[in-house]
């Protein structure tokens, strides 16, 4: 893929885009659907991307990953990304989760940054 310039290439992990498709509901899939596609196609634009905090407030620890909300601007909806180095030395970002950024307080569930900590860390 030729990315134009002030974007980058986005590689997806199969288990983990099947894995985010069950977990984030109907309307949360068409997002990442589309949204891949577009970073498939077009890449991602470096202007879009915000760099995570490496210790979370909640314990997840992301150091050099970055964010993107879902629909932009400011959609409830996350993506958390990490820089890679491919081969012939071009970075490339990776997929790491996709999921709804913050739940209520009662909720349970993990958030986007609380998968891509589990899928990073372990």
């Amino acid at each position: 893929m030729a990315v134009r310039r002030g974007y980058a290439e986005v590689s997806f992990n199969e288990d983990a885009y099947a894995e985010d498709m069950l977990r984030c509901g109907r309307n949360g899939a068409a997002v990442l659907r589309e949204t891949r596609r577009r970073y498939e196609d077009e890449g991602v634009a470096i202007a879009s991307l915000r760099r995570c905090e490496e210790e979370g407030s909640d314990g997840t620890r992301l150091p050099g990953c970055f964010k993107v909300y879902l629909p932009a601007p400011n959609g409830k909806f996350g993506m958390v990304l990490r820089f890679t180095i491919a081969k012939k030395r071009a970075a490339k970002l990776r997929y790491l989760a996709f999921g709804v950024r913050h739940h209520p307080k009662s909720s349970h569930a993990e958030t986007v940054y609380q998968v891509a900590h589990r899928r990073l860390n372990g």
